[in-house]
């Protein structure tokens, strides 16, 4: 039996984050990779967002993010659409969809982790943040499970959940 989309995006983003590290490009390229898509610089445009974006962890979850990303890409306006639709200049309508599934995205989070920022959501499954740039924090955030149930598991949710959104986004369009 065939995965579906959302479990493969599952199981990649959970192999990414346990293999690469690094939530953002994990969560991106699990994706990318389940919609065939090749986009190595939105995948580069997500390297700093592991542990919060520089790693300071007080930042927004970078799986989150790119979740985020993904659903921009997929529904998000171009600068070809400014301007060219006389009832709809600056091509806001194409952004009203794209907040309601990002919106979609933000409610699956708060009902998993309470949050969207990465401290927080470490609060969460470990009990405490880690300032993992320093490596005795680091130390105890890998000895943790960071990268065999942790993180690798918000990467595998946030890729699964987009996926589920974008897939019930692209059959409301069919309707």
């Amino acid at each position: 039996m065939e995965k579906t989309k959302a479990q493969k995006a599952f199981d990649l983003a959970f192999k990414y984050e346990k293999e690469l590290h690094g939530c953002g490009q994990s969560t991106i390229k699990a994706l990318l990779d389940t919609y065939n898509i090749n986009n190595d610089e939105l995948y580069k445009s997500l390297s700093g967002f592991a542990a919060g974006g520089g790693m300071e962890g007080d930042g927004t979850c970078g799986a989150y993010l790119a979740g985020v990303f993904f659903l921009g890409l997929k529904f998000g306006r171009s600068s070809y659409d400014i301007g060219k639709y006389p009832d709809d200049p600056r091509g806001s309508k194409k952004n009203r969809k794209l907040n309601e599934l990002i919106k979609k995205l933000h409610e699956k989070f708060i009902n998993e982790y309470g949050n969207i920022i990465c401290e927080n959501i470490h609060r969460k499954i470990y009990g405490r943040p880690f300032y993992i740039v320093d490596d005795d924090e680091l130390k105890k955030f890998e000895n943790s499970g960071a990268h065999d149930m942790g993180c690798t598991s918000v990467c595998g949710n946030a890729a699964k959940w987009t996926a589920e959104i974008l897939e019930e986004a692209k059959r409301s369009d069919d309707e």
